[in-house]
This record gives C-alpha cells, structure tokens and sequence, in this order.
C-alpha cells in the first residue's frame, strides 16, 4: 500500500503541473463536436468533470465517446447478414434461436467467471469473447426463415390450390426435377382435414397481398405498412404453420419437407410455387430478391426505431442465393452447421421424420447436380463448400449446448470488431489447406490437404493436381491437341490412340458451331470424361484421373523432400478422405483427420473406424477464407485502439512516473 500511495502522490504533484491546459478540446485528441449555436453542450461539459484521480494524470480526461472509433465499428455492428446453410436436421435452426436470444443471460457458453484448471489461451480468448458480447450483445437477431417466405408464396395461391398442393400422395415434379416420383394424387381424408385452415388461410392471404402490393412499390415512411409486412413475416406465418402442423400431426403426413424442397425449387425458377410455361425473368435469383426485400424493410423500420439491424437467414441452400448476398452485402457471412450422420438422422426421427423421409431427404440433398439444377435447386454441397464459417454441432441438446454457443459467439464478436482475438490452431492450418487447394488445375472440384504434426506445424501442403511436370488441366487445350500444338501439354495416348482420336474429333465437330460463346474462355477438358463415357465399364471407375488427390499429394511431399516422421501428426482436408487417402493417412500414424464435409464412400465405416490405431475424424469449426481474412485482421492496432478510448498515453504516464515532482531534492 506505501507504494501504491508513494505513486498517487508522485502523480497529484505533477499532474498539477497539467491542470491549467486540462480545458474542454484539449483533454482529448478528438475535437468536442459543437451545437448549432457554436457552443458546447451542458452535456459535454459535465462529460468532462474532473475526478481526484484523473486530473493527476496528463493528457488523461475522464471516459469520453471517441467518434471516430466509434464510426469504424458501427459500420459492423450496426448491420449484418448471416446466412446460416447445412443438410435438413444438422442444426441451422438451433444456431438460429440461439441468434435470437433476446437476453445475454440466457445465452450459456463455456465461460467461467472462476476457473479451478490452469488457464490457457482457449480460456483467454473466451474471456475476451465474453467480456466484449456483454456490452454488446444490446439486440437479438431477427430470423427471417426461408421456409416461412416459401410460405409466403403459397399464402398469394387460392386456397384450393394451397389445399390440393399438400393433400397430394406424391408431389409433381417439375422439369428436369431430382424427384423419381409419379403423378401426384389427392387424399380425400387428408384434403378433408385442411379444409379446417380455410378461413385462417383467406385472412392471412389477404394480409399477404397487401404486404406483396407494398414490396413492389415500398415506401420507408410508411410505418403501418412496415411494421405489417414485420408482423406477417415473423408472426403470423408461424402461427399459420403451427396450426397447419398441429392437423398434419393426425394424418399419415407428419412433415412435409419434400412439398417446400419442390415449392422452393420452383420459386427459384418461376417466382411461384406453382411451374411456369417459361422461367421468370430473374430466375433463379426469385427467392434471395424475396428475402432481400424483407432484409430491406427491417432497414427502414430500424432506422426509425433507431436499432441496429441484425438479420440472419435460416436457411440458404442454393449457391446462387448465397453469390446473391455475397455479391450485395460486405456484412453478408455464411455459416456452415455440421454434424454427424447418426445425429442428424435422430434429430429428424424425433421431429416426426419417417424412415423413408429420411432416406428421401439424404437423397435429394447428398446427390451430385447438374451445372443447371446447381443454381436452380437446392445443392446443399456447394453452399457448404461456399461458406464463410463453419460451425461443429454435436448433437447435445440445445438449451443445454454450450459450445455451439461458444462458437456463435466467437464469431458474432469477430464480426463486430474484427481481430479482437487471433485464430485457432485449427484455423490457422485450415486455412493453409484452403489457400493451397486454389493452386488445383482441376476443372471440377478444388481441394487442398495440410499435414502438420502433433503441435500444428505444417510439414507439407498439397492439392489435387497433376504430377510434378506435367500441365493441369485448366493449362490445356483442346484445339492444341487436335492441331498438335503445344506437344508438352498432353500425353502421347492423347496424341497418337486412334480410339482416343476418335472420340477428341467428336467433341472438335461439337464445339466449332458455338465456340464463339467462350468469349475468350480457354477450351480446357477433362480426360477421364472422355476416356471413361466412350467404355462403359469405365464410368465409375476413378483411376483414369489424371490428378493426384490432395491429401495424396500432401503425403509425397513428405517423402519426396523429406521428413521426421509424422506418426501422432494430424491432416488438414477442405472436402474429406477418399478411401484411398484414408488408407495412406491411417499407414502414416496420422491420428486426427479435420474435415468440412463426409465423404460419400465408406472410407470412414470401413477403413479408419478399423483396427486399433483408429484416426478420429473431427469436423471442423472455424472460419476459413475471405472470412479468415476479414475476421481476424484488425481495422486499427488494438494499441491505438485502447490509446484513443482511454485517452492514456503509455509512454507519458511511465515517463511521468519515474520523475520526482517539482521541490524534491
């Protein structure tokens, strides 16, 4: 205490020396803003009053609002999208109600005011995640689900139309659908017992036109119409859905998550639930424009509430809503929620899913699409390869899931001020993966690997390529080797098999009468597609690829240029292991996989869930990419940042401090 005391007294003495220049504007480096009568406000000056403690100190005024730190971080926190993607039963919904928590209190994380273990950095990060969501968590999210605007669409039908929809046995595809299924028919019974929502659905069908009307020509001033179209959105529909629920309950179909995948799917194309002679004119972007119109009214009707807007989208899986966003939003992410096969089919179980629902769904959303059904349909895939930020569900209930609330956490705050903490080990090296797997030359899919050893240092990087020496396929083409040009960049099989010529010649005769609409795009191809179409009992057959796979290649690099040894190391994948890298990770003595997204083979049932050095297999959760990127760099140091709050010169107080007041000898 005589210390303490000792040093309070050295800085009385000669903060008394400052005190004369402590006048209003020069306390701070920031300029006091003035009233429109040139003077400041009473406000501001009482802002300014002095405590004991602080006037000892120079160039260090009571706590003032720094305008320009201030200004850099509400460009963040004033307005963001999340977008929220992953399979039917993963845990979009969960991350979604736990984005619209109202009250800080109830959110529960990992973070504990008192800590009995020793602290390490995982501890200290979330103390500085918590600390910092407390004073800012000031809203809740506001969902906008993507089911309920589907909803939203089939409420603009008759009622008729709405009825017959669901009381189909099957529902009609329409052209080119992923659905194998035959022409629908109505259930009397079924039809019979919607017929009780009739005079629920005319109202809100109203409701709906009126908001529908007001979309297409909006006024930001109108607050009745704003806070109607809020009302039906978030409201109403549900209630609607609710009720709709509560009478599927009795009947044989419980769910009826194939009707809004079709309804959806033709929303996207035809801007209706119902299929069109010709697509709409903006298709297939008819559902996001829907969404972002809604995200346009909370703008406007925040504005006049003077709340921030905070919106998150439950959920996104089309690839083209999710480019539509990117595209418009800087404060657009889109977060993956992944979790185990065996979980996410319990969850589906419990919500009244049925057997075949089930296989049903993992069908529609694990099959591969077509360029076209890809950006008209859903293609959960490519939205999960797309995504910002990945989230790790492990199935643990969700009032009591404290670390998926961790996880939102770590990221709501990162978005808010990014660099407030620096990535994961995990990231880190997951970002490596991603960065290495945009040097592939493959023309489908691009895949990067990173193996590190049992503290996360990277030994070797690989993706999906050719072999040293050889060209990647989106070096060549394919008018070169008809005109044998460019030798290098193609393999004599390519060259001189007159099978193989054959086949090259048909694809020239295909491509010279539309070449023109390249535009100037390199005429690249894929030599396993052409080699494995012309023998059918090559087509599945995979070993014609010419690019080694990148956890494959990573391996090499260990061999070819050398290494300690990675037994007990750990591999960093962006897609997941093949049967055949899972094979060579388990003969290296890797014994923990990352992954983003499964494999759809059996290379985990079968080969590393075998035998007694089993590699665990660990989704992983983090933000990778652009997202990395924006997260974790700091818009200023966080040194000037504290320095302009606080107003503390470092340096003058120490300085100050290690010289006696003026009078001592």
């Amino acid at each position: 205490m005589e210390i303490v005391d000792e040093i309070k007294g050295m800085l009385k003495a000669k903060g008394a020396q400052f005190r004369s220049r402590l006048k209003v504007g020069e306390a701070t480096n920031a300029p006091v803003e003035e009233s429109q009568t040139g003077k400041v406000s009473e406000t501001q000056k009482t802002s300014y009053t002095e405590t004991s403690e602080q006037s000892a100190l120079p160039h260090c005024a009571p706590t003032v609002t720094n305008p320009v730190i201030d200004r850099v971080f509400q460009l963040r926190e004033n307005f963001v999208i999340i977008g929220l993607t992953g399979r039917t039963g993963s845990g979009c919904t969960t991350v979604a109600e736990k984005l619209a928590t109202k009250e800080w209190e109830e959110l529960k994380s990992n973070y504990k005011d008192f800590n009995s273990q020793p602290i390490d950095n995982v501890v200290r990060k979330d103390r500085i995640i918590h600390r910092f969501l407390k004073e800012h968590w000031t809203q809740p999210f506001d969902i906008i689900s993507a089911s309920d605007i589907i909803f939203y669409y089939a409420l603009q039908e008759s009622f008729d139309v709405f009825a017959d929809s669901l009381a189909s046995v099957n529902v009609e595809p329409d052209e080119h659908s992923k659905y194998e299924q035959s022409k629908p028919t109505i259930d009397p019974a079924l039809r019979g017992e919607l017929e009780k929502l009739k005079d629920e659905f005319g109202t809100l069908h109203d409701k709906v036109l009126r908001c529908e009307e007001f979309l297409h020509n909006p006024d930001d001033g109108n607050i009745e119409m704003l806070k109607l179209v809020r009302t039906v959105v978030f409201t109403e529909i549900k209630k609607f859905r609710h009720l709709l629920e509560s009478i599927l309950t009795k009947t044989i179909k419980k769910v009826i998550a194939s009707e809004l995948q079709t309804w959806g799917n033709n929303i996207r194309k035809y801007n209706s639930i119902k299929p069109k002679s010709e697509p709409h004119k903006k298709a297939p972007s008819c559902l996001a424009r829907k969404i972002n119109q809604i995200i346009k009214v909370l703008r406007a009707y925040d504005k006049i509430q003077n709340k921030k807007t905070l919106v998150a989208i439950d959920a996104l899986r089309n690839p083209f809503e999710v480019l539509y966003f990117r595209e418009r939003y800087a404060a657009f992410y889109l977060m993956a929620v992944h979790t185990e096969e065996k979980i996410r089919h319990d969850a589906l179980f419990k919500k009244g899913f049925r057997i075949d629902e089930i296989e049903h769904l993992d069908k529609v959303e694990g099959e591969k699409s077509s360029f076209h059904d890809s950006y008209e349909k859903i293609d959960i895939d490519k939205c999960i390869e797309l995504a910002d930020i990945h989230l790790a569900h492990d199935g643990t209930d969700k009032d009591h899931n404290r670390d998926i609330v961790n996880q939102i956490f770590t990221y709501v705050a990162l978005i808010f001020h990014p660099g407030l903490i620096p990535p994961s080990p995990l990231e880190r090296c997951m970002q490596i993966a991603y960065t290495a797997k945009l040097n592939s030359g493959c023309l489908s899919r691009q895949v990067g690997a990173a193996v590190t050893n049992e503290y996360f240092s990277v030994q070797s990087i690989g993706w999906n390529t050719v072999a040293e020496g050889q060209t990647p396929c989106s070096l060549r083409n394919l008018y070169d080797l008809f005109k044998d040009e460019d030798e290098g960049a193609f393999s004599d099989f390519e060259r001189y098999n007159d099978d193989f010529g054959k086949e090259k010649y048909k694809l020239i005769r295909a491509y010279d009468p539309v070449k023109k609409k390249l535009k100037g795009l390199n005429l690249s191809y894929c030599f396993k597609d052409i080699y494995t179409s012309s023998k059918e009992k090559q087509r599945n057959n995979q070993v014609h690829t010419r690019s080694l796979h990148a956890e494959e290649n990573a391996f090499l690099q260990l061999a070819k240029y050398g290494t300690q040894g990675i037994k007990g190391g750990k591999l960093f994948t962006t897609a997941s292991c093949c049967e055949l890298c899972s094979k060579k990770a388990y003969q290296l003595g890797i014994t923990e996989i990352y992954y983003i997204d499964s494999y759809p083979g059996i290379s985990k049932l079968h080969i590393l869930e075998s035998g007694v050095n089993r590699p665990k297999m660990i989704l992983f959760n983090g933000a990778i990419g652009r997202a990395y990127v924006n997260l974790f760099t700091p818009f200023l140091p966080l040194k000037d940042e504290i320095e302009e709050l606080t107003d503390v010169k470092v340096k003058q107080v120490i300085r100050l401090m290690s010289q006696p007041p003026q009078g001592d000898k």
